[in-house]
């Protein structure tokens, strides 16, 4: 997951040099703000991986408490003692 992170922030950072390079600006101010966006995306995306795998695990805590092991097996009826009648 963390490959994919730097990934799309390397993403961020080549579109965004190449929109500063085309604003008549100098190489090294094209550059740090670059890396700033480069900074922020991969900021951004961590912050939601992190958010999601926060409401994940809750999610399925809340489940494990109801008496299941996920929250879809939690809203299910157990069935342990049924037989197929084949």
């Amino acid at each position: 997951m963390n490959k994919i992170i730097f990934q799309i922030g390397m993403l961020g950072f080549c579109v965004a040099a190449v929109v500063f390079g085309t604003q008549e600006m100098s190489l090294m101010e094209t550059v740090a703000r670059a890396f700033i966006v480069f900074i922020i995306v991969v900021c951004a995306l961590a912050g939601m991986l992190l958010a999601s795998s926060m409401i994940v695990s809750r999610d399925r805590e809340e489940g494990e408490a109801a008496g299941g092991s996920t929250p879809h097996e939690a809203a299910a009826p157990h069935r342990a003692g049924v037989q197929s009648t084949k």
